[in-house]
């Protein structure tokens, strides 16, 4: 009994220890799967793409269902159907993906897919920009700077939040602040300072141009 005890026990082991070896393999392959499509959708490949993308959505990844989305959005491999872009944003903001939150709530404000929702706008983006997305937090600067979806107008909270956003390396908000500095909004004046930023924009490939204050997000929605 002894000997048979032993045996079931290493039996039954090496089924555990198989089961979770087994179950590592797939998310390396989950995440291999995800960064050929990707690779893909970049140079253009977008049949690769779904064959890649769609089953991985289905099972629920976010990144998938973001890619996914952003090619029906864009009408790439599949008509362009922008209800079926915001089904799949929707479906990975609910898992708090902050990039989808980002892409729904354009399409929220817009109304493009969806009906046209300020609150579900301002929602979306405070949950992305408290998870840390830096083009949401430049949102919510841009909300606060210009006293807009019902944001009392502050240039402080403008300047604070999009400092945030250019800390992480966000050329447009880099941007906003080097003007923050450069007239004194929300912030003292530092022309030294205002210059530092407006550098490292201009690195990104962004120059100031205009009035950066009544600066207007243009989406590229189709």
């Amino acid at each position: 009994m002894k000997k048979n005890f032993a045996a079931i026990f290493l039996t039954m082991t090496f089924f555990v220890f198989s089961a979770l070896t087994v179950g590592a393999q797939p998310v390396d392959k989950v995440e291999q799967k995800l960064d050929d499509a990707w690779t893909a959708y970049n140079i253009g490949q977008y049949q690769k793409v779904l064959q890649l993308v769609q089953p991985l959505a289905s099972d629920g990844n976010a990144r998938a269902q973001i890619i996914l989305g952003r090619c029906y959005e864009n009408g790439l491999g599949v008509p362009q159907d922008m209800e079926m872009a915001a089904k799949w944003f929707r479906l990975a903001a609910e898992q708090n993906n902050s990039e989808a939150q980002v892409l729904l709530a354009y399409q929220y404000e817009l109304g493009i897919g969806v009906a046209k929702n300020d609150a579900t706008v301002v929602d979306l983006m405070t949950r992305a920009a408290n998870a840390g997305n830096a083009e949401a937090l430049f949102n919510l600067a841009l909300y606060h700077g210009q006293g807009k979806y019902g944001f009392a107008k502050d240039p402080a909270e403008s300047f604070r939040l999009a400092k945030l956003a250019a800390d992480k390396g966000y050329a447009q908000a880099e941007r906003y602040v080097g003007a923050c500095y450069d007239h004194g909004v929300g912030v003292p004046e530092n022309k030294a300072e205002a210059q530092v930023w407006y550098g490292k924009a201009r690195a990104q490939g962004l120059e100031v141009e205009g009035n950066v204050f009544n600066f207007v997000r243009e989406y590229s929605m189709p």
